[in-house]
């Protein structure tokens, strides 16, 4: 019998993405099969594809993404971290912190497809309602969730966020439903704090703030924040840096000084304790987070290699980029 074939967005190497025809995959034991509807660009994706690279070649980017099940057509998303299940970490379900992952769409093949074979384990179902663009944005949604909650945000208390992206509006989105009475935006490009400002949030002015989250990975943005920073405030760390990170002697005195805590953050939480993407996909269907507005451009995949370039380039605003299935 022939193996049926599926269009896929194919990264090779290097600035080589390609659209092309690959195999499409067959569900082994405890696997399901997810017709792919929508798959986000996250921000680590154009770093693989021009800058650091990726972990193999070649590879099927995405890990952003929502579709029906083929055997139900339940609209189904996906936690993309594959969790060795072996290590202490995976024991106590702190499966972000397992000491041997898997992840779909960078270490093994994602949802720049039209097919994803997926473990069971890791589908989360969502209400028949849910917008299927606005499902793939759970990933982002969750991660930004999880931040959030680090902060221990007490109704009343300002906040600081560093970085007006889509993982920035997400973070402020959640912060407000936490009680936060005002919160604060930096960004180097003006039509993103214009974009914050038009749903509510306020350019940061230089007021104390009670906490913040440091989302950009950059040595001035910490600095900002640190100095910004009341006294024993929280400030989460979750910029993915591409370079070293330095602080001056009396950006460092700020954390002994105002006793600060600080907390980094990776990924979200998925287990039978605390499941964030539960509480992400009812926000989602229920729009009490809105993250369609997020949704700057979409591309069918056969354009794959024309968003990337876009998105290199930066000569147009954008926030989420997403295919379109």
């Amino acid at each position: 019998m022939p193996v049926e074939k599926m269009k896929a967005a194919v990264l090779h190497g290097l600035n080589d993405m390609r659209f092309e025809q690959v195999d499409k995959p067959v569900p082994a034991d405890g696997e399901e099969l997810i017709k792919i509807k929508a798959a986000g660009v996250c921000g680590s994706d154009p770093d693989r594809v021009f800058g650091k690279g990726a972990y193999h070649y070649p590879i099927i980017l995405g890990h952003e993404f929502s579709g029906v099940r083929v055997c139900d057509g339940k609209k189904v998303t996906v936690f993309p971290l594959l969790p060795c299940g072996r290590c202490g970490m995976c024991q106590i379900g702190e499966f972000a912190s397992c000491s041997d992952y898997d992840y779909y769409g960078s270490r093994r093949d994602g949802a720049f497809a039209e097919y994803i074979a997926v473990k069971k384990w890791n589908v989360i179902e969502a209400p028949d309602e849910t917008d299927l663009v606005a499902l793939a944005m759970s990933e982002p949604a969750a991660v930004a969730l999880h931040a959030i909650g680090m902060l221990g945000i007490l109704p009343g208390q300002n906040v600081l966020i560093t970085g007006a992206g889509p993982i920035g509006m997400l973070l402020g989105q959640w912060a407000r439903l936490s009680g936060a009475y005002k919160i604060y935006f930096t960004d180097i490009i003006p039509a993103k704090l214009d974009f914050a400002r038009e749903r509510g949030f306020h350019a940061y002015n230089g007021e104390t703030v009670d906490a913040a989250v440091e989302g950009t990975g950059f040595s001035e943005p910490l600095a900002q924040v640190l100095a910004a920073a009341g006294p024993k405030a929280t400030v989460v760390l979750m910029g993915n840096p591409s370079g070293g990170i330095s602080l001056t002697q009396k950006e460092y005195w700020h954390i002994l000084r105002k006793q600060l805590t600080l907390r980094g953050t990776w990924n979200s939480m998925f287990n039978r304790f605390r499941d964030e993407w539960a509480v992400t996909a009812e926000a989602i269907a229920s729009g009490r987070i809105d993250v369609l507005s997020l949704v700057s451009h979409r591309y069918a995949i056969e354009d794959c290699a024309k968003a990337f370039e876009m998105l290199k380039k930066r000569e147009e605003f954008s926030n989420r980029v997403m295919f379109v299935m």
